[in-house]
């Protein structure tokens, strides 16, 4: 027998926000099938010129999901979560610095506190669980009219499985591998949206600096043996933790890195 799809439903997602919140989220679009739920928010936004104007996007599949440095993100039907999330600051790049390390701290608190499961976070943006990536987040930001657009993109695994001929090419897990009933993706959703929202504010007011300890709290990478690339060089050394503007603080037997973007490999021993 055909396992029944899990639709995603808009009024179902909307139940899990408080009510506070769904008076600022003014729109929640949801795609069948599109190229990046990234790219179809920047389209949507371009009508949106206040503050105070959120919305968010979702589809069941991409044909063109990416993560960090442009990687192709795969993006099966009724599968998992891709959400973009956006909204209009007046805040410029600069002030942005650790956003995407807050929304991390922001999101896995979420699932957390809903799942009732142990999630850690890989600098700069993936989620794991039990030591396999569930999800990340990639944040993509433009100017206009003298405010930052601000788009917050989250894949996150929940029912996709080894048999789906899945092309990543490291350790990955779902949720649903961990829960003894069956995940809601309406509910996760609505958890992740009413989280968003709040960080929004948050970060407006008070910057990266309320995030840092709670993202060392969860960080994967904190005092490993890691390999990073730094500049087209290979360095070894440890992983320090992170600085107040986000960065990885890695140290190698000569000198100190801060590092602003790029990938950290633990050493297997």
């Amino acid at each position: 027998m055909t396992e029944k799809k899990q639709i995603l439903d808009k009024s179902k997602i909307l139940r899990y926000l408080d009510p506070k919140n769904l008076l600022s989220l003014k729109e929640v679009i949801i795609y069948e099938e599109i190229g990046s739920t990234n790219d179809a928010i920047k389209k949507e936004m371009q009508g949106f010129i206040s503050k105070s104007d959120v919305i968010a996007v979702l589809a069941e599949k991409q044909t063109a999901g990416r993560g960090t440095g442009g990687k192709k993100w795969f993006s099966p039907a009724y599968k998992n979560i891709y959400l973009s999330f956006s909204w209009n600051s007046a805040l410029t790049p600069s002030q942005l610095e650790g956003l995407s390390l807050a929304a991390a701290v922001e999101v896995t608190k979420a699932l957390e506190h809903s799942l009732a499961l142990k999630f850690n976070l890989k600098w700069p943006n993936d989620i794991f669980l039990s030591g396999k990536k569930v999800g990340g987040i990639l944040i993509e930001t433009t100017q206009s009219n003298k405010l930052t657009n601000i788009v917050i993109g989250i894949g996150l695994n929940v029912f996709m499985e080894k048999k789906n001929n899945v092309p990543i090419d490291q350790d990955w897990t779902s949720i649903s591998n961990y829960l003894e009933g069956k995940a809601d993706r309406n509910k996760i959703i609505g958890t992740i949206l009413n989280v968003l929202i709040d960080l929004r504010g948050k970060f407006e007011d008070r910057g990266f600096a309320p995030y840092k300890p709670l993202f060392e709290d969860l960080n994967l990478l904190k005092d490993q043996i890691c390999e990073v690339d730094f500049h087209g060089k290979r360095l070894n050394g440890i992983v320090k933790g992170i600085s107040d503007k986000g960065e990885l603080v890695f140290a190698t037997k000569e000198k100190m890195f801060f590092l602003r973007s790029g990938q950290a490999l633990i050493k297997k021993a």
